[in-house]
């Protein structure tokens, strides 16, 4: 895997295209405790997405973060009706308290080792072709590779 996070944050706009070229999957986190973030889910970062990624191709998952903290202002309700209106994954998780990080990365990386998208491109792939290397206890012949 190869995970960019940008948290959001304004100085690496202009390299976030350029991450979402080829990706396989996308996590999109909002704060509970701060509507803003939610609302720019759709408003930004979702934008941002369909201009520089082909959305149908990938795997999304929207993530509700801060669970732990209160007061909540964003209810699980909302989330799961974003996520519905987007076809996405969703969890909700605490970074803080690690509460549903990593399920959500494993079900993110789960759904993407069964997306057409993907089995398509290993299927098309020259290593599709390559047999699996079996190990024994015997020792390679001269003219065979053993790396």
């Amino acid at each position: 895997l190869t995970i960019w996070d940008t948290a959001g944050q304004e100085r690496f706009r202009t390299l976030t295209s350029s991450y979402y070229r080829g990706a396989h999957g996308v996590i999109l986190v909002y704060d509970v405790t701060e509507p803003a973030s939610f609302a720019d889910v759709k408003q930004v970062w979702l934008k941002e997405l369909a201009l520089h990624a082909e959305l149908d191709e990938m795997v999304l998952m929207l993530v509700a973060n801060k669970i732990d903290k209160q007061p909540r202002v964003v209810e699980r309700e909302a989330g799961l009706q974003c996520a519905r209106e987007l076809n996405a994954l969703y969890m909700e998780c605490s970074a803080r308290t690690k509460v549903g990080v990593q399920a959500a990365f494993e079900e993110l990386v789960h759904k993407i080792m069964h997306s057409p998208r993907l089995n398509a491109a290993r299927a098309n792939s020259d290593r599709a072709n390559l047999r699996p290397l079996r190990v024994t206890d015997e020792a390679p012949a001269q003219d065979s590779c053993a790396c």
